[in-house]
């Protein structure tokens, strides 16, 4: 009978499981169509969420066909409970729903878990309704950790002053306060007003709320232009005269339509799609 280790694993903001074995396709199926496992590939591992009803879900669907392996994971959820930091040990295989969600690390500003310290317990309710909100809505899981991440460095900026009783004034002033004092870049500046817009139009019903704040303007960017030394350079690498002839056309022309191409000339057309109005060179 094939063996399972499940062991503690932090992974896109969050504590899971994870799920670690020979490679076997048979369990991996059944991991991922039955057991609602998700694979990683950058822990290369098979995951997760760490609460009750997931693992006992996961424990179900494997019963009599592996054999668990819970040390670790009994050990780690013991000494998150000695430092107050999630919940009590497993009684034999079951795993009790953590308390907290321990937040993912903030750029420059170290691990969320003491960073939300510093918000005042107030707050911290007004925290707990945004991020419900957001898993009611079905948000994606990059969106809810972007907006949760903007609207926690709002409200530990703001400290004991109760998010709900700001006005569009005093939001004004601070994302004022953003771009003068923090320097934060305009695609940051976006983050932190979607979440706030979120906040205070989805979380407390405020209509329209946001009409009266302005939204940075993007910086406008120069398109990357290939030289013409280089497109000749790209049209000569080509041996096949065919091949050749049908790539001049294609780019003299603007024809982007490049699926009758033998790899790799689709890649080289992709690069010179876009550039026609450039002239031929040769």
């Amino acid at each position: 009978m094939a063996t399972i280790a499940l062991k503690p694993l932090y992974h896109r903001g969050q504590e899971c499981i994870g799920i670690y074995f020979e490679r076997n396709e048979l369990l991996q199926s059944i991991i991922q169509k039955q057991a609602g496992g998700r694979w990683s590939r950058t822990k290369k591992c098979w995951y997760i969420s760490c609460t009750q009803n997931n693992y006992e879900k996961f424990a179900k669907t494997l019963s009599g066909r592996v054999i668990l392996e819970t040390e670790e994971l009994k050990k780690y959820l013991l000494e998150k409970k000695k430092t107050n930091l999630g919940t009590s040990p497993p009684s034999g295989k079951k795993i009790i729903v953590q308390k907290e969600v321990v937040q993912k690390k903030i750029k420059n500003i170290g691990p969320m878990p003491n960073y939300i310290h510093t918000i005042s317990q107030e707050n911290r309710e007004a925290l707990q309704q945004f991020t419900r909100q957001l898993n009611l809505k079905a948000y994606s899981p990059s969106t809810i950790r972007t907006y949760s991440n903007a609207f926690t460095q709002f409200l530990n900026t703001v400290k004991d002053k109760p998010a709900k009783e700001f006005t569009v004034s005093r939001l004004k002033d601070y994302l004022e306060y953003c771009f003068t004092k923090l320097k934060l870049s305009e695609a940051t500046l976006h983050s932190r007003i979607n979440a706030l817009k979120f906040y205070y139009e989805q979380v407390l019903g405020k209509e329209k709320f946001f009409w009266e704040i302005p939204r940075p303007k993007k910086p406008d960017i120069l398109p990357k232009v290939i030289s013409k030394e280089r497109i000749a350079d790209l049209i000569n690498s080509i041996e096949n005269v065919k091949h050749r002839t049908i790539i001049m056309l294609a780019y003299a022309c603007g024809l982007t339509c490049y699926r009758s191409l033998t790899w790799p000339y689709h890649k080289l057309l992709r690069q010179l799609s876009g550039f026609w109005n450039i002239t031929y060179p040769l």
